[in-house]
C-alpha cells in the first residue's frame, strides 16, 4: 500500500485503511465572447487542490501538521496521463520521485486489460516501451505539491472502533 505524507507526517496504514484522494484544478478562467459570439478561453493561473480523507482503526496523527507553514504533500494515489501516438506524455514537475513512487507505464490492450511496460523519462517527457497489439498507453505518477493545509478535521466512533479524518491542501 502506498502512503500519503504531509510534511514530515506519514499517515499510518492503520489510520488510513480507507483513504480517498480527490484532485481539483482551481484557476482564474473564463470564456470571453467575440462580436460574432465565438468563444475564447482565457486562463490566467491554475493550481491544484487535493482533498484527502480516510478512516482507520487508529487516529491518523494529523495534529502534528503545522498548518501555519507551507507543507509538501506527497500523495499515495497515482494519477494517469494518456500518451500521444508516439507513446509519450509530459509529466508535471510536481510529482514524487522517492523510492517506490517513480512513474510507470501501462499498455492498454484490446481485451480491456493493462500490461505494465517499461518507461524512459528524459527531463519531464516519459516514453512507454511498445507492446504488440496495444491500443494506447498511460503513464502514471504520484502527485507531490507544496501547499497550504487547512486545519485537518477528525472524528471517532467508539462503538465501531474507527477514526475518520480529512485535510485539504491548496498548491501555493
Amino acid at each position: 500500500m502506498r502512503m500519503t505524507k504531509v510534511g514530515s507526517v506519514e499517515i499510518p496504514m492503520r489510520g488510513a485503511l480507507d483513504i480517498e484522494t480527490a484532485f481539483e484544478w482551481l484557476g482564474g478562467e473564463t470564456i470571453l465572447r467575440t462580436v460574432s459570439g465565438a468563444g475564447i478561453k482565457q486562463e490566467t493561473w491554475r493550481k491544484l487542490r487535493i482533498t484527502i480523507s480516510g478512516s482507520g482503526w487508529i487516529p491518523a496523527g494529523l495534529d502534528a501538521i503545522d498548518s501555519s507553514q507551507q507543507q509538501v504533500v506527497a500523495c499515495g494515489l497515482p494519477v494517469a496521463i494518456n500518451c500521444d501516438s508516439s507513446r509519450q506524455a509530459t509529466l508535471p514537475t510536481t510529482r514524487r520521485n522517492d523510492t517506490g513512487y517513480e512513474p510507470w507505464a501501462w499498455a492498454l490492450l484490446p481485451d480491456a486489460s493493462v500490461q505494465e511496460t517499461p518507461v524512459a523519462i528524459v527531463a519531464n517527457v516519459a516514453t512507454a516501451d511498445a507492446v504488440v497489439g496495444a491500443l494506447g498507453y498511460q503513464v502514471l505518477y504520484f502527485p507531490q505539491i507544496t501547499a497550504w493545509i487547512s486545519r485537518p478535521t477528525s472524528s471517532g466512533d467508539q462503538a465501531q472502533a474507527t477514526y475518520r479524518w480529512e485535510l485539504i491542501a491548496e498548491q501555493v
